[in-house]
């Protein structure tokens, strides 16, 4: 099977994946495959809850194959490029059947916070995921996406995910409207590859089946050049019967156009430059509609729309906004009912509107965000790194190693955000590479505070591991740019000491990209006594999963 060519996306696809920000399919894989997974599933949530997690895969390898699927892999690379990584988190989602008293109760679909079934891993609460154990920001560019993969078939009443269409580009899920909740019936082996941003919740089990969802988490290692699906149509056209609630033909062409590699401003008409002050101002409003419309509009402007965003963007200073609220605090979760309140979240942070306004301006913007990389306040530099890695490296590339000079920020959420940044600017040099290798070796001053990116999902996990996992993974998107500076094999090398699993696992991803024999050695040798086990528990049907491993190849 993994000699099969990938089936990718066409454009109507693509486009409604802009709009709504997901896209559903079928895996392609036979009926006894997707019933043998659940199976497996059903004995190891069982047995190995919660240590299930992110040993899935080992646990479960046929699991493998579906993720290297034709139509799978071509999903993913038609949104995500040819360069695309899977993350090491990925997890299982379990949906226990309810109470017989609860099976009364009344279910909207827009409900938040149902109640579900004993035992339920699936949370019922709209929300918007954080990448797990490492806050990262939401970018309003295509560079994460969840993978949901449904092994049964999921009438209504046993609870499909629901989803929030349109709300990826949402600061947060307020304001949500029931006409952009999206509950399907899902057969057999249908996927639902969605932005990472989406919100999304879990929905009550009414019949005597446990359902179960599997989520892995890919990530984009490239700015696109070029279109990497079926594309025919260069142009932007609206798809009939979109789910989200907002026309925004601005923001969806210039994605559209950022994810063809082409100018973002290609196909849009700017507003007429006494249009500014109203758009400025409604930056600032709490209808979701009207930002993200004047924010695009601001970006469509260009040039002459710089002064008003800076200064937009500055107006934001002096506020302390990079303080990281506490877990019990509703805006670490990205839960202000103002998404205007804006702050840096170990767990997933929201830039300011003016920021991805200038990111997606893209070159004009750049000399005066670089200026800001040297302001006092610390949540312009995040602000301003933020914005250099949205632009991306056609426009911002001179300024990578700048960015990578912040690592030595003395905020050390500074470098956090830097180091988001550097994955969207894979042309960093090799002070980069020297700077990123001492940090995943030396530890940073109060870099063993506790800082769980979920802390749902229990473990030790500090400042300073959240700085190496994405270190490795900027280490890793520096293998898709061209004229690789010395040092990734042995900044590589050291990222295998790290204690999370996390670091080690992309480290391993990137010596073998890398491909020299010496860095293969290494990451051999890390591996081969961290092996999982998969036959622990004996399934009566093993023989049977065999014959479909054999079916699908």
């Amino acid at each position: 099977m993994t000699g099969e060519k990938r089936i990718l996306l066409d454009d109507e696809q693509v486009r409604r994946y802009v709009a709504d920000g997901f896209v559903t399919f079928d895996t392609g894989l036979p009926a006894d495959f997707h019933a043998a997974v659940t199976d497996e599933l059903r004995v190891s949530m069982k047995h190995d809850s919660p240590m299930l997690g992110d040993n899935l895969l080992p646990r479960i390898p046929m699991l493998a194959e579906m993720l290297r699927s034709p139509r799978v892999s071509g999903a993913v690379t038609s949104l995500l490029g040819e360069d695309f990584v899977w993350a090491p988190h990925r997890f299982p989602h379990n949906s226990e059947p309810l109470a017989e008293a609860d099976r009364e109760l009344a279910f909207d679909p827009f409900q938040n916070g149902a109640v579900m079934g004993e035992g339920s891993i699936s949370g019922s609460g709209w929300h918007q995921d954080g990448h797990s154990k490492a806050g990262r920001g939401r970018w309003h560019t295509f560079r994460a996406a969840n993978l949901f993969y449904f092994p049964q078939d999921t009438p209504l009443e046993m609870g499909p995910t629901r989803l929030l269409a349109g709300s990826h580009l949402y600061a947060n899920i307020h304001h949500i409207v029931p006409e952009q909740v999206v509950l399907r019936e899902l057969p057999a082996g249908t996927a639902i590859l969605a932005d990472f941003d989406v919100g999304h919740a879990g929905t009550p089990n009414r019949t005597d089946t446990s359902r179960y969802m599997l989520k892995f988490v890919v990530l984009r290692t490239e700015s696109p050049e070029r279109a990497t699906w079926d594309h025919r149509d260069p142009a932007w056209h609206t798809p009939e019967g979109l789910c989200a609630p907002h026309d925004l033909p601005r923001a969806w062409t210039s994605l559209w156009n950022w994810l063809r590699g082409a100018p973002r401003s290609v196909g849009i008409e700017p507003p007429a430059a006494a249009e500014l002050p109203r758009l400025l101002d409604a930056l600032k409003s709490p209808g979701q509609g009207t930002r993200l419309a004047a924010l695009y509009d601001l970006a469509a402007s260009g040039e002459p729309a710089l002064p008003g965003l800076v200064d937009a963007l500055l107006a934001t200073s002096g506020l302390d906004r990079h303080v990281a609220p506490p877990k019990d605090d509703p805006r670490y979760y990205g839960k202000s009912a103002d998404h205007l309140d804006r702050c840096y979240s170990p767990r997933q942070f929201v830039p300011e509107d003016a920021a991805v306004a200038l990111g997606a301006i893209g070159a004009p913007a750049v000399e005066s965000l670089g200026t800001l990389l040297a302001h006092d306040d610390p949540w312009m530099r995040i602000n301003a790194v933020y914005a250099l890695g949205e632009a991306g490296p056609a426009a911002a590339g001179a300024w990578a190693d700048r960015v990578g000079a912040l690592l030595d920020d003395p905020v050390p959420v500074v470098a956090r955000a830097a180091v988001d940044a550097l994955c969207a600017l894979p042309c960093f040099g090799p002070a980069t590479v020297a700077r990123a290798h001492r940090l995943l070796v030396t530890d940073i001053e109060g870099g063993e505070e506790p800082a769980m990116g979920e802390p749902s999902l229990g473990g030790r996990w500090t400042k300073q591991n959240h700085l190496r996992y994405v270190l490795s993974l900027a280490l890793l998107a520096r293998l898709t740019g061209e004229n690789l500076p010395d040092g990734l094999e042995e900044a590589f090398v050291a990222g295998l000491g790290d204690e999370t699993g996390y670091t080690q696992s992309v480290a391993c991803q990137g010596l073998e990209r890398l491909g020299t024999p010496s860095g293969l050695r290494a990451a051999l040798r890390h591996l081969q006594p961290r092996r999982w086990d998969p036959q622990h528990i004996r399934l009566a049907g093993q023989s049977g999963h065999r014959r479909v491993r054999q079916a699908a190849s």
